[in-house]
């Protein structure tokens, strides 16, 4: 009898410390997500911030592109106005 008593006593312990550890494991992974969920929106406002800065950055590039090309194209036209005239 008094074995019995100790293993139901050995399984009401076991049993309540698996439901703790279940209730806490929840709770971790709560948090977790919580915590994805915030990284994910730290993630978001970089992305926008990097776009903001490399928009402008971008459309720098183009026009020196294009004030390059309008360049060379004004000194073809003055080279060939040269030639022409010699």
């Amino acid at each position: 009898m008094d074995i019995q008593l100790l293993l139901n006593t050995v399984l009401v312990v076991l049993v309540i410390t698996l439901t703790v550890a279940t209730c806490y494991f929840v709770v971790v992974l709560k948090d977790l997500r919580e915590t994805i969920k915030k990284s994910n929106a730290v993630l978001d406002n970089v992305h926008k911030v990097t776009n903001v800065i490399s928009d402008p950055i971008t459309s720098l590039t183009g026009l020196v592109a294009i004030i390059t090309a309008g360049m060379k194209a004004f000194k073809n036209v003055k080279n060939s106005k040269q030639e022409e005239e010699e």
